[in-house]
Order: C-alpha cells, then structure tokens, then sequence
C-alpha cells in the first residue's frame, strides 16, 4: 500500500507460511489492498470469499473485523459478476456478515437495543475442580499420556483457572428480568460501529450499480435506519447530534443516505463531495419504496438487467442536468477547487489540503464508480471524457478485473466507439466476467 508491492507481498506470504493462526486476518487485510491494486481478482476472492480464505480471519471478531473482510471479499467477487444476472454471491456475504448485524443489534428498526437479546454461544468459567486434587490429576494425565492438549490450553488451564465452554442456545426474548448479561453476551452481540456501517453503505452502493439490488430494496432503508440509530447515540449534552467528520469516509458514505449537515460531510475537503453523494442518493430514490417481505425474498431472482435495462444509459432530458451537478461536485472535490469553478474571481482553483485521500479500494465506490454512473446518466460529452479517464486508468493498472473493462466499454459505446466498445467487453469477458455467480 506504500507503493512497494512486491516486498509487501514476499512479507505476507513468509507471514502466513509462519504463523497463519496469529496473522491470518492482518495479512489478509494487507492482501486485499495488494491484490485490488493489480486487478487481481481470481486470487481476491480465493482469499476473502472462498471457504478456504475465510477460515484464515473468521476468528477474528473484535469489532466486525471479520465482517469487514467478508465485505472487501464482496467487492471482489461483484467484479466478475455480470450486471444483475444471476445468484449473487456478494449479496450473500452482504446478507451473512452485515445484515445479521443491523437486525440483531435493532439498528435497521431505528432502534438500538439497550442491552444483548441472546445469550453468547460460548463463554469463560471457572473450572468445577480446582485445587490440589486436579493439579495432582493433571500430573497424572501428562505422566500417563493423556495430557497431549496445546501449549495455549494449558496455560489456560494451569493459571487462568478457566474453561470454555459451550452455552446452551436461547431463542431471543424480550424478557430480560431474569437474566444478567455477561460480558461475553455483551461483548458477542456489539451493536454496528462506524467502520461496519462505512463498508456496508459502500458495498450496497456497489451492489445497486451492478444491477444486483433494485434502488428500492429494503436494505438501503436499514441502512438509514442504522446510519441515523448511530447518530443518535452520539448526541452531545444538549441534544445535539455530533458529526462523523473525525472519520471522513464513513461522513461521506453517510451523505449518501442523510443530510450533509448531521454527517459532517460539508466538513470533508470543500464539502462539494458529499453535496454530490447526497445529490446521487436523492436521484437514485434509495429505498424509499421499500416493498413487502414476500416482495423481498423474490427480488433475489430477478433478473435486475432485464427489469433496468436503461440504468446506466443517459437519463431523460429533463433530469440531465441534475446529472451533471452531481458529475461537477465530484470531480471538482477530487481536483480540489473550492467554490464554484466558474467564478471568475477564483485565483487558486487548485489546493491539496481540500483533497480527499483514502486507500484505492476503500473510496473506489465513491471516487470511481460513482463518477462513471453520473457521467453516464449524464450524457454530455465532458463528462463522459472525464470517466473515459478514470476508466483508462482503471484498465491500465488494473488489466485483469471484468468490471472495469465493462464499465470502460459502455462509456466509450456513450461517445461513439463502438469497436473500441465491443473490444473492451471482449476483454470483459475473457478475463473473467459472468464467472462469479451462478444463472
């Protein structure tokens, strides 16, 4: 991530050979950087969205890292996988790793729960015989053979005084008078934190782009839900909300759901990036027309591409403008020109502090992917040249992911190079595309 990608690569290889049980998730984060920034895709999904990639981080829970992984292996696997068609792998990790959150946690009702529902599944007890007895037993056991336990549980055993055990599982209730949570329960069951909520907003935005979910499915309205349940329980000793503009990729991936103002998006760089966020989720209608459960299960199967077929085709004419707002926010937030650049007073258009800078793939949803669709809902010719850009580059450092090959071909299809267009979906689909869902 600091540019020395072979070195960093040789350093995580030698770590998991090493010590894949203490290292697994660490190394996996730093892979998945590495990986992203080459296009690599096949190997992306091998370790964060395969069975046998997850089993190196699935352990380890602090905070949803886990989770936050299984969001990245997401994101990997959308790159192969055609514009609504098909079962969408990525939306069953979304469903396992974030979904399970919000609805536990009460943050897609609006409501967070003041205390756990469920008891943890496993927990730390003190051990039944403790004392002279069992540490004689124990002698006995390690002299006879049958102490042949890791190093680890021994030291639990021997010092700790400690077991784990497995709980007996309880359907979630509403009573709680007589139960007293643990600090495992509470520890087990963490409501959502900023980061979680960060790469669920960003890869539902993805999801949306890609045909795999309608605009209005209802996970957008959990989302917002959970987005406005966490501002909430940030109020300040007056009532007020506090913002996110400590944390400046989840304020802007909020500012595609909430007002900028309760976000701290207008704090971000010159603010014109989360104007244009806001702008995008308002065109888009996110899950303001929400549908009934029944309605919900079967919109898994729809075919997103046969239903939308004009999604990223240029809007209608009264609507292009709007469009194009969004376009200018946004590149001139990545550009960092403050105001409006057609003031003719403007003397420095072009200042690095007002930049907005994050890891390549934590901000792509926003500083790739978001561009491209409004510039080509858009329609005009600059815009379209500014994504033809972005895409260039795109295909140039990134030569082996689908998705950016077929993003490249409907831009240049939108100003006129059909052969050129019809290549680059070639490309799509020679490396790759279609692969990574099943019909």
């Amino acid at each position: 991530m600091g540019g020395r990608k072979e070195e960093a690569e040789q350093i995580t290889e030698r770590t998991l050979r090493k010590d894949k049980r203490n290292t697994g998730a660490i190394t996996t984060w730093a892979l998945a950087h590495l990986f992203d920034a080459e296009g690599r895709v096949a190997e992306g999904i091998s370790f964060l969205a395969n069975s046998d990639g997850i089993a190196n981080y699935e352990g380890s829970g602090l905070l949803f890292f886990d989770c936050r992984l299984s969001c990245f292996g997401a994101l990997y696997s959308i790159d192969r996988e055609q514009r609504g068609r098909g079962r969408s792998t990525a939306l069953r990790l979304y469903d396992r790793n974030i979904d399970r959150v919000l609805d536990y946690s009460g943050f897609s009702q609006g409501k967070a729960w003041t205390r756990p529902q469920r008891k943890a599944p496993i927990a730390w007890t003190q051990r039944a015989n403790d004392g002279e007895n069992s540490k004689t037993a124990n002698f006995f056991k390690t002299l006879l053979g049958g102490g042949k336990q890791k190093e680890e549980q021994k030291r639990v055993e021997d010092h700790s005084g400690t077991q784990i055990i497995v709980k007996e599982t309880l359907p979630p209730s509403l009573d709680f008078e007589a139960w007293d949570p643990s600090c495992e329960d509470v520890l087990t069951w963490l409501p959502p934190t900023p980061a979680l909520l960060t790469e669920a907003t960003l890869l539902m935005f993805r999801l949306t782009l890609n045909g795999t979910l309608s605009t209005k499915d209802y996970r957008w309205d959990s989302l917002r839900n959970s987005w406005n349940t966490l501002l909430d329980l940030q109020k300040d000793e007056h009532g007020n909300r506090r913002s996110l503009e400590h944390f400046p990729l989840a304020s802007l991936a909020a500012s595609i759901l909430l007002p900028v103002e309760d976000t701290g998006g207008d704090k971000i760089g010159n603010g014109r990036m989360a104007a244009g966020l806001k702008l995008l989720g308002d065109m888009l209608n996110l899950g303001n027309m929400s549908v009934e459960k029944d309605d919900d299960e079967k919109d898994v199967d729809l075919v997103i591409a046969d239903i939308e077929p004009d999604f990223w085709l240029p809007a209608k004419d009264e609507s292009r403008d709007e469009w194009k707002e969004i376009v200018n926010h946004l590149t001139s937030a990545l550009d960092g020109i403050e105001g409006n650049p057609s003031d003719s007073d403007q003397d420095e258009k072009v200042k690095r502090a007002l930049r907005f800078e994050s890891w390549d793939f934590s901000s792509r949803p926003i500083m790739e992917h978001a561009i491209c669709y409004a510039a080509c809902r858009a329609g005009d010719t600059d815009s379209l040249s500014y994504a033809r850009s972005i895409s260039s580059q795109g295909v140039t450092l990134r030569q082996m992911s689908p998705e950016e090959w077929w993003r490249y071909s409907i831009i240049l299809g939108l100003l006129g190079d059909q052969i050129a267009s019809e290549n680059a979906l070639a490309m799509a689909v020679n490396v790759g595309s279609g692969q990574g869902q099943r019909g």
